[in-house]
Order: structure tokens, then sequence, then C-alpha cells
């Protein structure tokens, strides 16, 4: 019923949702494959995604409305006005983890303490890309005044560079629920980071000369289909947007730092590099780039996979003359 397109609405426990929702993610492996190669990863999850949507759970006084069904603090901030209404199962699955997550807190090494993403704000799940940036901050030597964070997600990268003493930090994000977790993590702190959240389209509102513009964007080209999903993926244009904005804002010995990975060369060779594309233009140059091979985490057995992935920093500066 599901993949012919019509609403089930799941009644008495939360484990008939689970079943359901497994029997359908084994139908969709039937007839693509989830672990075949990107595109038909991608084909698979769209067409898992477009079905599952159509299972519901009923909602009553902001909690699921059957047997062991879930009472989150997200479903009564979110869902204000509504008593009772139907939420696909799936999204009170994500509403449950991601209030967890919010609750628990991530701890992250490269900050000394924890974040707490809010609902539908991106966090890495890795970190060698961070603590790549946290070797290039240990070796920066320029000015640490004006920095600009762009697309900041969960403020990791804003919190590492107020922990490294830059002093006036500016952290964009096009995503309302990112600069409020920023803002309410800003209010956990004992003292108050120099960090200002804006919401923005990349760099933001503003004319001001950035001596750094730090950008962490998606690593992947293809579709995002939510605002997570902009993490992830880049659609065409986003670089060329992104380096005619900073061009503007960047001071005369200004630098743009990009937290990148080779990822997107694996999996698309036949794509072209948009950190290359831009260098070729001419406008900008390379003043450094450092690489890492990223360390995969063990699997069930405790093995790692062998991957040619590696993570990167790529500092770029004006072209003179």
């Amino acid at each position: 019923m599901l993949w012919a397109g019509r609403y089930l609405i799941v009644t008495d426990h939360y484990r008939t949702g689970l079943g359901i929702l497994k029997a359908l993610e084994h139908h969709v492996g039937t007839l693509f494959s989830w672990g075949g190669s990107h595109a038909e990863r991608q084909a698979a999850s769209t067409r898992f995604d477009t079905a599952a949507v159509k299972l519901l759970a009923p909602i009553v006084a902001h909690e699921m409305a059957i047997a062991d069904g879930y009472k989150l603090g997200f479903f009564q901030e979110l869902y204000q006005g509504l008593t009772r209404f139907e939420l696909p199962f799936v999204e009170c699955q994500r509403l449950a983890g991601a209030h967890q997550r919010y609750i628990d807190g991530v701890h992250l090494a490269v900050l000394g303490h924890k974040l707490h993403p809010y609902f539908g704000t991106y966090a890495p799940s890795r970190v060698s890309h961070l603590e790549l940036f946290g070797t290039w901050l240990s070796q920066y030597e320029g000015p640490r005044h004006r920095v600009l964070d762009v697309g900041t997600g969960c403020g990791v990268l804003a919190f590492m560079l107020a922990k490294a003493g830059f002093g006036d930090i500016v952290a964009t994000d096009n995503n309302p629920n990112a600069i409020e977790s920023i803002n309410r993590d800003l209010m956990r702190r004992p003292s108050r980071p120099p960090i200002t959240p804006i919401l923005g389209d990349l760099l933001g509102p503003g004319d001001t000369a950035e001596d750094l513009v730090v950008f962490n964007p998606p690593w992947i080209q293809g579709k995002a289909v939510d605002l997570l999903d902009t993490a992830l993926y880049f659609e065409p244009g986003l670089f060329q947007r992104f380096f005619d904005q900073a061009l503007t804002r960047l001071s005369p010995n200004g630098q743009i730092v990009l937290l990148f990975s080779n990822i997107g060369t694996l999996l698309r060779p036949d794509l072209p590099h948009p950190i290359e594309v831009e260098l070729s233009k001419g406008r900008l140059k390379l003043l450094s780039k450092l690489e890492r091979r990223i360390k995969p985490k063990p699997d069930a057995a405790g093995k790692r996979r062998k991957t040619k992935e590696r993570v990167q920093v790529w500092t770029l500066g004006r072209e003179s003359g």
C-alpha cells in the first residue's frame, strides 16, 4: 500500500510501525541495491523515503498515541498549536533521535566540551577533518580579529575559532534551526565566546573586511532534498557563488580556508573539482594544502575497511597583480 502511494496509520504498537518499515526496506532492496554504487544507494534511499513518509502515527497531547510510543519535548515545542494530528512514523523516529542527542549533547574532543545540536541542525559524525583543521589553526600566524564561518551548522568551527583566540567570529547559516542551536549553546557556556550567529545564505549580509573566511562545504555533488542534505550535497553553482561573495569580503591579505575531502572525486571522477576550477580562473592562489587519510570506524567485528578517502584543508589567498 505504501509503495502504491496510499497512506497507513499505525494504531496499536510502536513495534508494528518498525515491522512495516523493515518490510519496506527489504522490498526496496529487492528493486534497488543498498550496497551498490553511489547512484544506486541514492535511488534506493529516495524510493524508501517517498514511501516511508506515508506511514503515519497518531499524535495526541504531544505524544505518540500508540503503545510504547514516544513523548518528546520537541513535539510540544515544534507543534505547540496542535493537540491531535498525524505525523510520519519516520519523522517521529528522527524527532526521538534528535531530542536524545540534544539532551545528551555531542562531545567533541577538538573543543573539549559538548555541543547540543537542536533539531534539524547538522552535526558532524566524523572528526578527521576537524582534527586537521585544529592542526591548521595551531600553525596559523595571521591576524585573529575578524573571521567568518560560512555554513556553520552546529557551530563547531566557530567554537574552535573562539578557542584559538579569534576576537570577532560571525557564524552564518541558511538554516534557522542552526542559528537557534548555536544561540542555545552560547547560553550554556560559562563565559560567552565572541560568536555572532547570523541567518543568511553563504556569507550572509554585510560588507566588512574579513581576515579569514572559513567554509566546510558539502563534499559531494548531488541533489539536496532538505536543509540537512545541504550539508552533504552541493548543486552546481554553489562554489561559484561562494567564491564570488568571498572575494568581495576578503581583506587584502586575508585567507579563504576550506575543509574538504576527495570523496567526491572518488565517487565521480568525471566531475570537475570545484576548488581547482576556481584556482584555474587566476583570481586566487593556493597558499597551502594539508591532507590526511581518514581512519574509518571499525565494523562489528572490529575490522576497519580500507579507503582512499582523504580529508583536506585548502588555504587560498588573493592572486597578486
